[in-house]
């Protein structure tokens, strides 16, 4: 990725130059999003995301973003994130109907 995340969100120039380059070329799409750090695969997902809201996004566009959305799914939590969820699980505070 040629920026991380403290660059601020991803633009559509950046974006498409990406699609264009080694994603839409990538022969191990699964592979090729394994081996981008959480914080620039975040930023991919975030620019894809607002991408996909304009007129006409690009070519592959929907296609990187599920791929991107499922690797994000597969990590394991980070400190920050488990510790945000607790112990219990982010329902541990609801009461049971009945």
């Amino acid at each position: 990725m040629p920026r991380d995340v403290a660059a601020g969100p991803m633009t559509d120039e950046e974006l498409c130059g990406l699609l264009d380059g080694y994603l839409n070329e990538a022969v191990d799409p699964a592979g090729t999003l394994a081996s981008i750090p959480d914080a620039q695969l975040a930023r991919l997902a975030d620019g894809l995301y607002r991408h996909l809201d304009t007129p006409s996004p690009a070519f592959g566009a929907r296609f990187w973003y599920v791929q991107v959305t499922e690797e994000l799914r597969l990590r394991p939590l980070g400190p920050s994130r488990s510790a945000a969820i607790g112990p219990a699980g982010p329902v541990a505070s609801e009461v049971p109907a009945g």
